[in-house]
């Protein structure tokens, strides 16, 4: 986003809520803008409110010395937010994780996710990475290499070379 510092005061709100809309919040005209200005010394700086009310609830929107866009909101707003992000990246490391499974055949997805857990706790606890951090595609394939009990093999499927070249194998 660029700088809000040298922009006229209606320009500046017209900014703040395109950022406002993008983040969801309803009715961004009406959320509070504050601005930071010096203050008497290094230690201080005088906040005024540029629309809105100082009742209003949160989020705020501060435009700081420097013109850059900062938004001040409730502690118990941003655990919410934190959870949310996390959540959302546990969904998407599932998704990653099933995709991989899927991709080589297995035989009991439960029984080869249960063995991927469990693979990825221990690599886990030999090293420092976070579970987002690893490849889950090699996993899965090193899984399957030491347990190729839990996976379809192409030569059991018993596909044709004509099929095995449709499907690009």
């Amino acid at each position: 986003m660029k700088s809000l510092k040298n922009l006229p005061a209606e320009q500046q709100f017209k900014e703040i809520d395109l950022v406002a809309k993008r983040l969801g919040i309803p009715v961004p005209s009406e959320r509070p803008v504050l601005e930071i200005k010096p203050g008497e010394d290094n230690e201080q700086r005088i906040l005024e409110l540029k629309r809105g009310s100082w009742d209003d609830k949160q989020p705020w929107f501060v435009i700081d010395e420097n013109g850059e866009l900062l938004i001040l909101s409730t502690a118990e707003a941003m655990m919410g937010i934190m959870t949310s992000l996390q959540h959302m990246g546990e969904e998407v490391f599932k998704a990653r994780l099933e995709r991989a499974i899927a991709k080589e055949l297995p035989i009991d997805f439960h029984d080869v996710w249960t063995v991927a857990m469990h693979e990825l706790q221990q690599r886990l606890k030999k090293s420092s990475k976070e579970a987002a951090s690893v490849d889950l595609e090699n996993l899965v394939k090193s899984i399957k290499r030491k347990h190729p009990n839990l996976f379809y093999s192409l030569k059991d499927l018993q596909l044709s070379e004509e099929d095995l070249k449709e499907s690009g194998l």
